[in-house]
């Protein structure tokens, strides 16, 4: 049904994701605001409370509201200065996000260290999704979401996207396969193609 998308040629002069980043964070306003994911908020009663990981955080908007909302809480991002702005806000909101600098293509989960991983707008390499469940505590729980393939094919580009950081119908739900699913639903929302998803290790 997708056939038609057709993924750019790699220009082999790209920046990597961490120079791309690096240079959007740089405007000293918060680039996707202050405000939590809605889906955060909407399911953060279903997360298992206690130590959580946010994958790919960003400027801290979501590692924050957890902190807020009594979790402990890790993040991390490839970018300096991303996690340079997450600090502030987790200050200026006075509470504790351990907040660090690393390449996602290279990081190994810690072994059932995390009640909850939240993962938003990052499309990790598939092998990724074995280490989610490996960081996860038993009866812990992953909060994922991220943009659709239709995204796309609708013609509504997002200038900070990549269509290689969109997940194709299912995909997410086949990455998923080893978790019990609690929610998962792909959404078209205002100009936004969605895809959302809660699982919980057994």
């Amino acid at each position: 049904m997708f056939d038609d998308i057709q993924y750019p040629e790699i220009d082999p002069n790209k920046k990597n994701a961490a120079q791309l980043w690096e240079e959007r964070y740089q405007n000293p306003d918060y680039l996707f605001g202050k405000e939590p994911s809605d889906f955060l908020k909407t399911f953060l009663g279903q997360l298992s409370k206690g130590t959580a990981l946010d994958v790919a955080m960003g400027e801290g908007r979501n590692a924050v509201f957890l902190a807020e909302n009594g979790f402990k809480v890790e993040g991390l991002d490839c970018s300096a200065k991303a996690i340079e702005k997450a600090k502030k806000m987790a200050t200026d909101k006075k509470v504790q996000v351990d907040a660090k600098v690393q390449n996602l293509d290279f990081y190994l989960m810690p072994l059932m260290k995390f009640n909850t991983i939240v993962m938003a707008y990052y499309k990790p390499a598939s092998r990724f999704f074995s280490e989610l469940k490996r960081g996860l505590m038993a009866g812990g729980t992953v909060l994922i979401e991220g943009y659709t393939v239709e995204q796309f094919k609708r013609n509504q580009p997002n200038p900070y996207l990549d269509l290689d950081q969109c997940f194709k119908p299912n995909e997410l739900l086949g990455h998923l396969k080893d978790l019990h699913v609690l929610y998962y639903k792909e959404i078209a929302e205002g100009g936004s193609h969605l895809v959302h998803a809660l699982a919980q290790k057994r």
